[in-house]
């Protein structure tokens, strides 16, 4: 779901990365104004970020089958909001994506600002509006985490189109209808990867087990088992296979 730079224009990329810099900022101001009521963000907090933000960073890294000829990956947009507060849990996602851009090339530089905008502020801002109106059960977060996908692919499917002219949107009805029916596959597993993180979660807390130390032992085995397992499926993932299927491969360009 990582868009590369070839998959937008200059101009998209200017305005997704003012987007995602406004959805920031206003993500910083809530936590400052936690900091500033509260005393401070713990340090359990903190470590409990870095915990978690690493056991997603790794878990993007693995892609399993989904259906005949794509994979997916968990995008944990809502199990980092739902874990941390969705402005910690917002920004915790968007140094995730800024590493994997500027250290492994996984997303393009100039397409930042689309990818924070999909997989860290649209996950944050569900959960947020889900707990402002005490809606976070296990059932319905797991819900907001596959709506998150699927509304993820749909942005997709707009940035990608933004400010292109009409000979380069010949095939984007089937590359936007290959994105949506392949993303809600995708966004099912993302349901019941979450809702099932969160009920163990919930019961390490139930147990009073030390969950900070949980989290930055799971991180430690989950980086461990991405960098020396050659686990992950081989197959194109969701945005890539719409991307083939639709004769779009020049959409994939880093």
């Amino acid at each position: 779901m990582h868009l590369g730079n070839g998959a937008i224009t200059p101009e998209c990329a200017a305005v997704t990365f003012g987007a995602a810099a406004a959805g920031l900022a206003a993500a910083g101001a809530c936590v400052l104004r936690s900091i500033t009521q509260r005393g401070a963000v713990s340090m359990q907090k903190l470590q409990l970020a870095v915990g978690l933000g690493c056991v997603v960073f790794a878990a993007q890294a693995f892609n399993v089958p989904v259906a005949a000829g794509i994979s997916g990956h968990l995008v944990g947009g809502v199990l980092l909001a739902w874990a941390l507060g969705p402005a910690l849990g917002a920004w915790t996602m968007a140094l995730g994506l800024a590493i994997q851009a500027i250290a492994l090339g996984d997303g393009g530089i100039a397409a930042l600002g689309a990818n924070v905008l999909n997989m860290a502020l649209v996950p944050a801002a569900i959960v947020a509006v889900a707990q402002r109106f005490s809606l976070a059960t296990v059932p319905r977060l797991a819900c907001a985490a596959a709506i998150s996908v699927v509304l993820a692919a749909a942005l997709i499917v707009v940035e990608t189109a933004m400010f292109r002219p009409a000979s380069e949107l010949m095939a984007w009805s089937a590359f936007a209808a290959r994105m949506l029916s392949y993303h809600l596959w995708i966004g099912s597993l993302e349901g019941v990867a979450t809702a099932a993180i969160i009920s163990f979660a919930l019961a390490t807390v139930h147990q009073k087990l030390p969950t900070t130390r949980l989290a930055l032992g799971l991180a430690a085995a989950v980086v461990f088992a991405a960098l020396v397992l050659p686990i992950s499926s081989p197959l194109p993932d969701g945005y890539e296979a719409a991307a083939e299927a639709s004769d779009m491969e020049w959409l994939l360009e880093r």
